[in-house]
């Protein structure tokens, strides 16, 4: 029991010891307003229709993270923009790599995203998992519930395909199985 408490403390300190040392993530600013040249501002004509191609949709999404003993998942919420269905996924997974509340760890912060594609209801990830990534069996099992749950609150994606450095396979980080494609429990 004392050895269980013991090895979560000390995962504890690790995780909070990685989240210190980790980059913060580049914010984007700017604005999408046009440039105004020469001191005048051209207003749009109200008998033209505006079209916007470059539209980005904006729409809150529920990211698990996990609280701060790795233990359990809470849900927060976070804001993201896209353009499209592989954008909206590549954001909702930044999104869970990134940490809002100091109560809680993010699961997934120091795994890299190396693509995203969505067909057919099925999402693909796939992703890098440097050493420092790897989480033991509660932790692995806790970030693929993250992972699942944070994806298959779309209605469209019916399964999520997760591979590591290209390749299928059998464990994420070598502690829990891992099926091709998961797919969602009705």
């Amino acid at each position: 029991m004392n050895k269980k408490i013991g090895c979560a403390l000390i995962l504890s300190c690790l995780i909070l010891i990685g989240v210190g040392c980790a980059q913060k993530p580049v914010s984007e600013s700017g604005s999408n307003e046009p440039a105004v040249q020469g001191g005048q501002a051209q207003s749009p004509n109200p008998s033209e229709p505006e079209v916007d191609l470059d539209k980005m949709n904006t729409q809150v999404v529920d990211v698990y993270l996990a609280d701060s003993q790795v233990l359990e998942l809470e849900k927060t919420e976070q804001e993201i923009e896209y353009k499209d269905d592989s954008e909206k996924y590549k954001k909702t997974f930044t999104a869970l790599q990134t940490n809002t509340d100091s109560e809680l760890v993010s699961l997934w912060e120091q795994v890299e995203l190396l693509s995203v594609q969505y067909a057919e209801g099925t999402v693909t990830l796939d992703v890098h998992i440097p050493a420092e990534a790897n989480l033991g069996t509660s932790g692995e099992l806790l970030a693929l519930e993250a992972l699942t749950t944070t994806m298959f609150q779309f209605d469209e994606v019916n399964s999520l395909d997760i591979l590591v450095d290209g390749e299928a396979v059998d464990s994420l980080m070598g502690h829990a199985e891992l099926e091709h494609p998961i797919h969602r429990e009705p």
